[in-house]
């Protein structure tokens, strides 16, 4: 593998290699290296270790020296305390080595399984990626793919005679962002790059340091246009993202996957937080067992590098659907509750539309682990829709009417003016204070200051 493609990543000329030499005692024909390019670099000035699977040489096939390096370059990664990146492109296990390639395997696994959670873990998919390679991809905090990647567990012949369908569907980076099996997506590898060096501009080195606060000239206390917002509009809440952040910079996560979440990166008062939102744009902002567990794993990542989260809390509730209980929505849902309140990291919410019920305690409630809960003043707070409510309280009223339309609205008002607006949130203590909308960026760095 040429300079040029290691310098596309790293800072030029930074790249060291580890093991550089070895050969293979299993093959005559392996080349040094034996397929994989292991080492450390700078990139944008800070330690980066990567293990490359080079296709030139047999295919980037794993061997039993092949994995020896990889778990090598992986345990420096944890000891030196940096970033690994793992490029998978491999035509699988090199089966004239038996079953010690089976060790092979299974020695990565091990290492990269002590290295989650002490180090970010990224893997780029630039080729073949199935079988044991697919386990590995799908460990790691997040994986990149390109186009020309074909990510699934069974290879492509096998995959195909099973299916009249086109498996491209399942095994393209396509398929694989809208199936949640990826992080994001390039068309090709230079772009690939890039998305791994602005991931990393947000991470920590590991879990025992904080990320790095980036210098700016955004003023903290700059008031937001929240005048595309209104509570019962479709809006697209990445608008509202970008002009919470610093310098309009938002860097989306799994933006294929459950649409009706989003969930990303960005720097705000010069910290790193995460943001996780119902996306009014995407059903109404309805909470599915995709969108719990896509939230979910975010906030795994988040708790385990202390990265504050900020959640933007707009959702007419969960999806009622025979899919979505076959799916198993209960246990996702539960799984999206645990993970807010078992997190000790620093969590800020904001109400910003409607929050009824278990979808309030879900997205970071005050009494389900936020730390702080700021609600809108135009918010719609409430155990049940307004909707239903006034239907249970006043359904005779309604019935009575010579008119039962204009009533059931007369009734649906007379419910949210009484129990659902902000200020009754915060007589309960559901909400610790109710701000205007401009005032949001202002109190998301107030408060990150504060505690984190």
């Amino acid at each position: 593998m040429n300079n040029d493609i290691l310098n596309e990543l790293f800072d030029t000329n930074t790249f060291v290699q580890t093991n550089s030499y070895v050969i293979s005692d299993f093959t005559d024909n392996s080349e040094a290296g034996d397929g994989v390019i292991t080492g450390y670099g700078s990139v944008d000035g800070r330690a980066v270790f990567a293990a490359i699977q080079d296709e030139s040489v047999l295919k980037g096939s794993v061997g039993v020296t092949h994995a020896q390096k990889i778990c090598y370059c992986i345990e420096m990664a944890v000891k030196a305390g940096s970033p690994f990146v793992f490029f998978i492109n491999s035509a699988g296990a090199r089966i004239n080595e038996g079953l010690e390639v089976l060790g092979g395997y299974g020695k990565i696994i091990k290492s990269l399984s002590a290295a989650i959670g002490a180090i970010p873990t990224i893997a780029v998919i630039t080729g073949k990626c199935t079988g044991a390679s697919s386990l590995i991809a799908s460990m790691v905090d997040f994986t990149v793919m390109t186009e020309d990647g074909y990510f699934a567990f069974s290879g492509a012949d096998s995959l195909a005679a099973t299916t009249l369908k086109d498996i491209k569907t399942i095994s393209s980076s396509k398929g694989a962002a809208a199936f949640g099996k990826v992080s994001l997506t390039a068309s090709n590898r230079v772009e690939g790059f890039n998305l791994v060096k602005e991931l990393l501009n947000y991470l920590p080195d590991n879990c025992e340091c904080n990320c790095t606060e980036t210098e700016n000239a955004d003023d903290f206390n700059r008031s937001i246009n929240t005048s595309a917002f209104d509570t019962f509009s479709n809006y697209d809440v990445r608008e509202l993202i970008v002009q919470i952040a610093d310098n309009g910079k938002f860097f989306e996560l799994s933006k294929d996957f459950a649409p009706n979440a989003v969930t990303g990166f960005a720097h705000v008062g010069n910290k790193t937080v995460c943001f996780v939102a119902n996306q009014p744009a995407s059903d109404d902002g309805l909470i599915t067992a995709n969108a719990c567990n896509k939230i979910s794993a975010v906030l795994a990542f988040c708790d385990k590098f202390s990265i504050p989260v900020v959640t933007l809390t707009n959702t007419c509730g969960f999806a009622v659907s025979l899919d979505e209980e076959t799916a198993g929505i209960s246990s996702a849902a539960a799984l999206l509750a645990t993970s807010y309140a078992n997190s000790d990291i620093t969590k800020i919410n904001i109400i910003t539309g409607k929050a009824y019920g278990s979808a309030y305690l879900v997205m970071n409630g005050k009494h389900t682990g936020a730390d702080i809960v700021y609600a809108w003043d135009k918010a719609d707070i409430s155990v049940i829709t307004p909707e239903a409510g006034a239907l249970l309280l006043y359904n005779n009223e309604i019935k009575a009417s010579s008119d039962p339309v204009a009533a059931r609205e007369e009734f649906i008002n007379k419910y949210r003016n009484e129990n659902s607006t902000p200020m009754h949130a915060a007589y309960k203590g559901l909400v610790d204070d109710v701000i205007p909308p401009s005032q949001t960026r202002a109190r998301i760095i107030s408060a990150l200051y504060l505690l984190d």
